[in-house]
């Protein structure tokens, strides 16, 4: 059962990282190479700053849910 639950944590932890490897080009599109941010005050460019850094930490906490979906598969008792 462990060595299961640790393969399939492994492979969640592989496509984590593909889908971010797949999205953040356009994220950096979103993000920097957009004219109309340029143009706008301070505050609209405090919410693009507050987005930009969600879809980066977006990533760290989905690894922490298969970690610990992995330890509770782990933990299970079978009786």
């Amino acid at each position: 059962m462990a060595v299961n639950a640790i393969f399939r944590a492994i492979i969640a932890v592989m496509a984590i990282g593909l889908c971010m490897y797949a999205f953040m080009p356009a994220v950096y599109t979103l993000y920097f190479q957009q004219s109309y941010w340029a143009e706008m005050g301070a505050g609209p460019n405090r919410i693009k700053d507050n987005i930009y850094t969600a879809l980066l930490a977006l990533p760290l906490f989905m690894v922490g849910v298969v970690f610990l979906w992995s330890y509770v598969a782990v933990q299970k008792k079978d009786y």
